[in-house]
């Protein structure tokens, strides 16, 4: 009886491991896992039987718990592998409640009762779970069909132990250790038939990647081509992978690179890399020629190492690629490098590892060409940035590198151009603009503006040689007729500092560092207080006082004057109405107008709300424009200044004598003064000076208009600009420009004394 228990064992270990290594070798066969499980720990049932019966004293108590330690696992794990095998999986209700149900049949009832017990709940399991895979899988195959019947036999065998108890455990063992067997055979043979079945969808997967794949597979072993699919064939042109094994070496060399193909295949099976890429060109049948890519990684073919090999053909993608690389970096009309290749070139040339490089660079901006267009048509205009494109570039030969960067403007770039070198370009380039463009509708010479400058001496990077290239363009832009300028020197500091002056001006006016100081003028005859001239000043933190000379340029050029003007007229107006309430008089402001605050519509609005604002009269307010500004906007100057006098604001024409003003202009202009230029007071009392400033006069006189004389200086020049016709006085000889307290301080003794100070030494003098 004892060995009987010890084959049964035994038996079931076999059948047990056998489950379990089909398992390992496919992992997809959960089902073979868990009834190899079931069978193993259904081999510790006899083992504990023996202890529990057989065993001396010590180890007797041992029995029971390894009859529960197999009895439950082996249970659970045969539920799970039948359900499996048939697609489903065992519920955690039933697997709660077979525990409980083993436990209470192998521990509640007496020692004489145990086994009967424990074989019902067995033998009701089984059945059980016998019955429901009879009934999922017998529409499967033969094999696994059996798996039903077989497990309800192996329940049904319980019952020689509940007829005959001790008596009938011989039989039982003996059956039961069959159908195991038997199951175990059956469960082999569902595995591996699941294992065919799951080896052949891979198989078929495989094919449908391969053959219906528009990338080349061949799978080598180095020396032979195992497998090729349809799209290798198709790349090569050639027939490969139909059956028979293709030699590298009957290959055409141009086609595969053998010796190249080797080293990784070596590489890869020696595992010092897990994947290999390299690509190239390959000419092919039918005189093509591919740009082929190359991936491949190690896998085993018929049980042997093997390399597989991914083949893409990018000829198509890397020409588009090129193609559109070729329209992002050439312009479309000309075929020349665009603005981006400039760039590039520039930082290539520009970059000077030992100091000995130079780089010239030209740009060159055709004349008038919008009216070119206008007249003869955008067509023709083509025609003529072609033509001409293409004479520059017969000029220049392989000399320097011709670019466009857009409309009508080029850029030229010598590599070492410096000193005679630069000059050659620049001659060159001024031929070629003297050479007529012969086209259909008749023979053109085209006038162009260049700019050159010189790596390093103009420039220190690409970028900051552009924009110098481009200022000196501008500059030449100002000579006519075909014209070359040479950038100025240090123009990257020049530039730099004019963009940190810009930004020191914004936040000035910001900040309102910007302030006003005052300027009396005087009557010619009495020496009295005329009124008082606003000149703005800008005390500029770190720096000191800035001349308004360069402020207001850069207010004008940046768009800042607008606001800067309205900021200083409505300061202005509002110490207007401080004096007037302090002095109980109003004494006339004069305050100088921008030539762009002139363009905007909106300035006679803008003035009327500052007076109305403020609550001064418009007599206490006087308006100074530029002769130039005056010149430039004849039409828009003279509305304005109607509606500023329909105000009651007078206006005076500052700087008068610098610019080119006409005696229409003097008439037609709603003005009611005009300011001599210092340029023409300075060299008074000198006869010719004094004969230009009289004919002003007598001129003004004509026109009804008053006349103030600029830069009196000395008293020389007061009594001639007196004894010329001037009305006013104006100059450090009366007061230099006051602070607001100062000139507050002045007003006040005038208004006391019926003179101040100064006012009373002009007069005296000019008594």
């Amino acid at each position: 009886m004892k060995a009987l228990f010890l084959l049964n064992g035994g038996v079931y270990v076999v059948v047990g491991v056998m489950l379990l290594l089909v398992w390992q070798r496919h992992r997809a066969q959960t089902f073979a896992r868990d009834m190899g499980c079931s069978t193993l720990f259904a081999a510790l049932l006899p083992l504990g039987y023996l202890l529990y019966t057989e065993a001396p004293a010590p180890w007797q108590s041992l029995g029971l718990p390894v009859v529960v330690v197999g009895a439950i696992p082996n249970l659970l794990f045969l539920a799970s592998g039948a359900m499996q095998l048939s697609g489903r999986s065992l519920p955690r209700g039933a697997v709660a409640l077979v525990i409980a149900l083993a436990l209470a049949a192998l521990l509640l009832p007496p020692d004489h009762g145990k086994l009967l017990y424990w074989s019902l709940f067995n033998m009701s399991v089984l059945v059980t779970v016998g019955t429901l895979a009879t009934h999922w899988l017998w529409r499967t195959g033969a094999a696994v069909r059996l798996a039903g019947p077989l497990l309800m036999a192996l329940g049904l065998n319980q019952l020689l132990v509940v007829a005959y108890g001790e008596q009938g455990l011989a039989p039982n063992i003996i059956i039961a250790t069959v159908l195991r067997a038997m199951i175990g055979v059956v469960f082999v043979l569902s595995a591996l038939d699941g294992a065919l079945r799951e080896a052949g969808k891979l198989a078929s997967r495989f094919q449908l990647l391969t053959e219906h794949s528009v990338q080349g597979v061949v799978v080598t072993d180095g020396a032979r081509i195992l497998y090729a699919n349809p799209a290798v064939r198709q790349i090569y042109g050639m027939p490969l992978g139909l059956g028979n094994y293709v030699q590298f070496a009957d290959l055409p060399a141009e086609a595969f690179s053998d010796e190249l193909l080797q080293r990784y295949h070596s590489q890869l099976q020696r595992g010092d890399s897990d994947l290999a890429n390299w690509e190239g060109r390959r000419a092919v049948a039918g005189g093509r020629e591919l740009e082929l890519r190359f991936e491949a990684w190690r896998v085993e073919w018929d049980g042997q190492p093997a390399t597989q090999i991914l083949i893409t053909d990018d000829t198509e993608r890397n020409a588009a690629a090129r193609e559109l690389l070729y329209q992002a970096t050439h312009d479309k009309l000309t075929g020349l490098p665009n603005r981006t290749v400039l760039l590039q070139r520039l930082k290539e040339h520009c970059f000077r590892a030992d100091g000995s490089l130079h780089c010239t660079l030209v740009v060159l901006n055709i004349d008038r060409f919008k009216l070119f267009n206008q007249s003869q048509g955008h067509v023709a205009g083509d025609q003529v940035l072609k033509a001409f494109a293409a004479q520059l570039h017969q000029v220049l030969g392989t000399r320097a590198e011709l670019m466009r960067l857009g409309g009508d403007e080029f850029a030229i770039v010598d590599p070492d151009g410096a000193g005679e070198m630069a000059r050659d370009i620049a001659a060159r380039l001024q031929a070629a603009c003297a050479r007529p463009i012969k086209l259909a509708g008749g023979d053109y010479v085209i006038d162009a503006s260049m700019g050159m400058a010189l790596f390093p001496e103009h420039a220190g990077n690409a970028e900051a040689l552009l924009r110098a290239a481009n200022a000196a363009m501008y500059q030449a832009k100002r000579i006519p007729g075909t014209s070359l300028a040479l950038a100025e020197r240090h123009f990257e500091q020049m530039s730099s500092s004019a963009l940190e002056n810009e930004q020191a001006l914004r936040k000035g006016i910001r900040n309102h560092e910007l302030y006003l100081d005052y300027q009396p003028k005087i009557d010619a005859a009495s020496g009295r207080l005329l009124g008082l001239e606003a000149l703005a000043r800008w005390q500029r933190p770190g720096v000191g006082l800035v001349s308004p000379v360069d402020f207001i340029v850069i207010a004008e050029r940046t768009g800042l004057i607008s606001e800067l003007g309205a900021m200083l007229l409505e300061r202005a107006c509002r110490q207007i109405a401080a004096w007037r309430l302090e002095l109980g008089a109003c004494v006339p402001v004069a305050v100088n107008v921008s030539p762009m605050q002139l363009l905007n519509q909106g300035f006679p609005q803008l003035v009327e709300r500052v007076l109305r604002e403020t609550g001064i009269p418009p007599q206490c307010l006087t308006l100074e424009i530029t002769e130039s500004a005056a010149v430039e906007n004849l039409a828009d100057t003279q509305t304005q200044l109607q509606q500023l006098r329909n105000l009651g604001i007078e206006v005076a024409m500052d700087d008068f004598g610098t610019g080119f003003s006409s005696l229409s202009m003097l008439r037609e202009l709603p003005l009611s003064t005009l300011k001599i230029d210092r340029g023409l007071i300075s060299p008074l009392p000198a006869p010719d000076a004094v004969a230009v400033v009289t004919a002003i006069c007598r001129l003004a006189s004509a026109l009804d208009l008053q006349v103030v004389a600029e830069g009196i200086e000395t008293l020389e020049q007061a009594n001639a600009a007196r004894d010329a016709g001037c009305h006013a006085l104006q100059g450090y000889f009366y007061a230099r420009p006051l602070a607001v307290a100062d000139a507050g301080a002045w007003m006040v003794r005038q208004f006391s004394n019926g003179t101040d100070c100064a006012a009373g030494k002009g007069a005296a003098a000019l008594a």
